[in-house]
């Protein structure tokens, strides 16, 4: 049995927390209730077992356009 990766999202320009040590179900849950305030932008230390999901509140410029 394998260990479970465990989430934090972290805001970039501020490096606030927004969720922290986070179950897979916690993330999916925190972005079904965020997913038009908050942008993801990169996953980091995705092959441990504390991963750091980097997010923005700022529109990427291509996603705007659309």
């Amino acid at each position: 049995m394998g260990t479970e990766i465990r989430y934090s999202v972290i805001l970039e320009h501020s490096q606030g927390v927004l969720l922290e040590n986070a179950t897979t179900e916690q993330l999916e849950a925190f972005w079904d209730a965020n997913d038009t305030r908050y942008f993801g932008l990169r996953l980091e230390n995705e092959n441990s077992t504390h991963a750091q999901v980097i997010v923005t509140d700022v529109m990427p410029e291509e996603e705007e356009d659309l």
